[in-house]
Formats: structure tokens, C-alpha cells, sequence
């Protein structure tokens, strides 16, 4: 009789152990946000990563990632941007997508892969995360991409996405270690803009000093992910 009271004890927690470590216990969905690049040029002036926003690898991009919605059974949505910083521009791509952190590190792997790129930024809203996305929605009178850009310099956002649209051009800024809040405060009152934000986890995925060994990483990711996930649809043929 003892030995049944005991076992009757043990049993749900070792059935949580066993769910937990073959990795059966659902992951939280929630909204996610990805930055990638079709560009594999170096050294990129600002002028030109404006107009590689609308080039032929930029439309190739962004109807290979609304593809992937099959893949993962998930609906992506992508916005044209641009990936700037203090020296530097590139045309990007900003994908929003509902989704557990695993479906967006293989999505954003997946796309790392196939354009080519050295590493990919994602963030993952969770309420328990230790980064900041800042969301500036800077005056109206506030359009022009090179101004926006000069502006944050002078604040000392250094890193950040411009992503342009009817209404305005947002402003997004990843602060993946939570020392950025002033910096993006006076530069949210520079752009006399609106400032919000949200918390989660942020994370590269791939190595920015060299393009062989991100693809290596973007590779260990997919695999580990279709491992898990076996016999994946293929990407939507009408997109």
C-alpha cells in the first residue's frame, strides 16, 4: 500500500518530465517580429539601399517569405524597410508573424539560408523577456529616410529599421541588452514622435563577420527544426 501511495505521487511528475523533455509541452504563440536582407553587397551607401528596397531581389524576397506561410501554417506579413546604422544601409524586409519562438527561429533560418545572408534579427514578445523592441512614430513632417537616419545618428541610435509607409515612416529598434532607453527616448523627442514599446527576446541568428559560418548556423537550425517538425508542406505556389 505504501509503495501505491508513493507511485501515485511520483507519477504526474514524472509524466511531466517525460512530456517536457521530448519536447511535447507547447511553446507560447504570440507576435514575433523578423528582419533579413536580400543584399550581399558590401559597403552599401544609403542612397542605394533606398532603391534596392524596390529591386527584383527585394520583390523575390518578400514572395518567398509570404510563401513559407504553407511551410509553417502560419500567416506572414512583410513590409518593405530599410536596415540602417551609423556608417551603413541595406534594403530589408520586416515579417510579422503569430507564432512559438521555434517557428520563428526556423522561418527567419530559413530565409537567412536562401538569400544568402550572414545573419537574421528576431524578436519574440514574451513577458518574462529580457530585450526591448522601441516602436518611434516620428511627426508627420518627418519623411525623408536620410533625415530620419541623421536624426537617430545624432541621438545615438546607432542600429535600427526604417520601415516606410502611406501614414509614416516607424521607426524599430531591438535593444537586446535594456541599455538603450534613454538614447532612443531623446531620439523618440528629436523625430517629435510617439514612443512604444514592447518586451520579449531578441536574438541574431548567424555570424555577421562571415558568411560561411552563418549559413552553417542558419543550416543547424532548419535541421534541428524539421527534425522536430517531420514531413513539412512545401512553400504556397500562389502567392
Amino acid at each position: 500500500m505504501a509503495h501505491k501511495q508513493v507511485l501515485s505521487k511520483l507519477l504526474p511528475a514524472l509524466l511531466f518530465l517525460l512530456l517536457y523533455s521530448g519536447g511535447l509541452v507547447a511553446q507560447t504563440s504570440s507576435l514575433n517580429y523578423g528582419f533579413v536582407s536580400p543584399n550581399t553587397t558590401e559597403n552599401l551607401q544609403l542612397q542605394d539601399a533606398i532603391r534596392g528596397m524596390y529591386s527584383v531581389a527585394e520583390s523575390r524576397l518578400q514572395k518567398h517569405a509570404l510563401g513559407m506561410s504553407c511551410v509553417i501554417k502560419r500567416k506572414v506579413r512583410t513590409t518593405r524597410s530599410l536596415g540602417s546604422w551609423s556608417d551603413g544601409a541595406e534594403p530589408s524586409l520586416l515579417l510579422k508573424i503569430n507564432s512559438d519562438e521555434s517557428t520563428m527561429r526556423y522561418l527567419m533560418s530559413r530565409l537567412g539560408r536562401d538569400a544568402n545572408q550572414k545573419a537574421i534579427l528576431y524578436f519574440h514578445k514574451a513577458r518574462e523577456g529580457k530585450a526591448t523592441i522601441y516602436f518611434i512614430h516620428p511627426a508627420r513632417r518627418f519623411r525623408s529616410l536620410s533625415k530620419i537616419s541623421e536624426l537617430l545618428d545624432e541621438s545615438g541610435v546607432t542600429f535600427r529599421t526604417l520601415v516606410p509607409t502611406k501614414q509614416e515612416t516607424t521607426v524599430y529598434v531591438i535593444d537586446t541588452e535594456n541599455n538603450l532607453g534613454t538614447k532612443v527616448r531623446a531620439a523618440a523627442k528629436r523625430l517629435s514622435g510617439r514612443l512604444t514599446s514592447e518586451t520579449g527576446n531578441a536574438n541574431f541568428i548567424g555570424d555577421d563577420s562571415a558568411r560561411e559560418k552563418g549559413q552553417n548556423i542558419f543550416q543547424q537550425e532548419i535541421q534541428q527544426y524539421e527534425t522536430r517538425n517531420p514531413n513539412l508542406p512545401g512553400p504556397c505556389k500562389n502567392n
